[in-house]
């Protein structure tokens, strides 16, 4: 849900030509919440396709972005490729994508990965405890999470992670 001030309102009714171009400078803006100074990073220990354990804590000085999300949802679909090619881009950081899929079996995973010929990094919430836990509501939802472990981002909806403008806005928390 968007929600205006009421100088924002009465502007935007009043040109949204102007509206629109405010918008198009940063698309995203909404999408990107911090994560709460306060609030620790809660733990992930998942398997992937083949039941070996996945864990963040082993990933510690390395930058990671979780992701959120599962086979029935577009958006998700959309943004796996971007994905591989951010991880690419930032392959001397040594950034990780993992992918978390919300409740579904092995099989459609597996098969969605392999008719996308995609390498990321695929874990398995079964029952949605590690959504819960990171509170996660929408998909996609992604987290950043920087070389000490500490969260610092959470972004909500599909973005083209490939795209200059993510990648550094994104650069800045790696």
């Amino acid at each position: 849900m968007l929600c205006l001030t009421r100088r924002q309102a009465c502007m935007a009714l009043a040109s949204p030509a102007l509206a629109g171009r405010a918008a198009a400078a940063d698309p995203d803006a909404a999408r990107w919440l911090p994560w709460p100074a306060t609030r620790a990073t809660p733990p992930l220990r998942l398997p992937d396709l083949q039941d070996q354990i996945w864990e963040l804590a082993q990933e510690q000085g390395r930058p990671v972005l979780v992701n959120f999300w599962a086979t029935w949802c577009e958006p998700c679909r959309a943004e796996m490729r971007s994905f591989e090619r951010l991880e690419a881009h930032f392959q001397l950081r040594k950034l990780k994508v993992v992918a978390v899929n919300f409740k579904e079996g092995r099989e459609p995973v597996q098969r969605f990965r392999d008719t996308q010929a995609l390498s990321l990094a695929l874990v398995r919430d079964s029952y949605g405890e590690a959504a819960r836990a990171w509170g996660v509501t929408r998909f996609p939802t992604t987290f950043v999470i920087t070389p000490a472990g500490r969260t610092v981002l959470r972004i909500e909806g599909e973005l083209d992670w490939g795209s200059p403008a993510v990648r550094q806005r994104l650069q800045t928390h790696l």
